[in-house]
């Protein structure tokens, strides 16, 4: 009886044992669970600590600027802009313009853009007066004739020429729904494949000058203008800004000023008004300006008038302005300057 219970009692005891292993099994494949299931939820609270650790580049870039020019140098066209030769091709897509007076008090528009391609016009002759602004940034010069008087200038030796009346006279073309001498055009891709013969087009550096932002900053101080008006001829000019765009359109007369292709109001993003002593050359019919040296401006963006300084140490050097005594930095957009003489001065007005 006594080995009977002795027995019963190791046979409890083995179940137990087994019970007990099978329970540590259980318990041991159930353990690694844990640490899978944590690292599965470790991994996705790390990875946006990360990303909040690293701010975008928009949050916490400084402001940026540039040359006007950094990757190839511009071409620079003379632009007719009388009444009959608007709207012009190209304009919405330029950097900078000069309006600058001919004969009769009518003006042209110096052009300068760095367009892959696209058509660009309507061209007119070259004028003396505006070689000293090509030559600035080695541009190509885009003109139909009129060489000979342009030899007077110092920096003639130094034009990069793309005359119509020249090696690249097939270049331009007419069009048909305008008469001639309002409708001779040429396509920039032209222009740069006849420029690149003759010397590299594509810069290896930025060209100094102008310097442009990559996003709008208002310059502290300055006089809330809405409208700058002012006349060489009939009927007045103007630029009048808008808020929403921060943006000049240009009009003349009542005439909102449009891009021919795009049929898009050319939008402004810099204004200055330069006030410049002109003068006749020997022949008694061109325009001479004396650019070497510094001047009084008036300067307008983001709906603010502002007094600055230009300066041109030589003819070959670069137009800078400068506010309240440090080197000006222009917002984003075209830049127009309005060269006046001394009768156009005269008749400006803002409100």
């Amino acid at each position: 009886m006594k080995r009977l219970v002795l027995l019963v009692l190791i046979v409890v005891a083995s179940a137990a044992l087994m019970l007990t292993s099978c329970t540590g099994v259980d318990s041991a494949d159930s353990t690694p669970d844990t640490p899978e299931t944590s690292s599965v939820t470790v991994e996705p609270t790390t990875e946006p600590s990360t990303i909040l650790t690293t701010p975008a580049p928009t949050e916490t870039e400084p402001d940026v600027s540039k040359y006007l020019f950094d990757e190839k140098i511009p071409i620079a066209l003379m632009i007719n802009n009388t009444a009959s030769a608007r709207p012009q091709s190209g304009l919405g897509q330029a950097k900078l313009i000069y309006q600058m007076m001919t004969e009769g008090r009518t003006t042209r528009l110096l052009m300068f853009t760095d367009v892959d391609e696209g058509v660009l016009g309507p061209v007119r002759s070259a004028r003396p007066a505006y070689l000293d602004l090509v030559v600035q940034y080695n541009a190509l010069y885009t003109y139909a004739g009129n060489g000979r008087v342009i030899e007077a200038s110092p920096v003639n030796h130094l034009v990069r020429r793309v005359d119509a009346l020249g090696a690249a006279g097939r270049l331009f073309y007419r069009m048909p729904h305008r008469k001639a001498p309002h409708n001779l055009y040429i396509k920039a891709e032209s222009i740069y494949a006849f420029g690149e013969k003759r010397a590299p087009v594509e810069l290896s550096e930025p060209l100094p000058g102008l310097m442009i932002r990559e996003a709008f900053v208002q310059p502290d101080g300055g006089e809330e203008v809405a409208r700058i008006e002012y006349r060489f001829n009939k009927p007045s000019e103007s630029f009048r800004y808008d808020e929403s765009k921060k943006m000049y359109t240009k009009y003349n007369g009542d005439v909102l000023l449009v891009d021919e292709l795009t049929k898009e109001p050319v939008e402004v993003g810099n204004v200055f008004l330069i006030h410049v002593p002109h003068e006749l050359m020997p022949n008694g019919v061109h325009i001479k300006i004396d650019w070497i040296g510094t001047g009084e401006a008036l300067y307008f963006t983001g709906g603010k008038m502002y007094d600055v300084t230009w300066s041109k140490k030589s003819h070959s050097a670069p137009m800078v302005f400068e506010l309240n005594g440090e080197k000006l930095v222009l917002n984003p957009g075209l830049t127009w300057i309005v060269v006046l003489d001394g009768q156009a001065n005269r008749t400006v007005v803002f409100d």
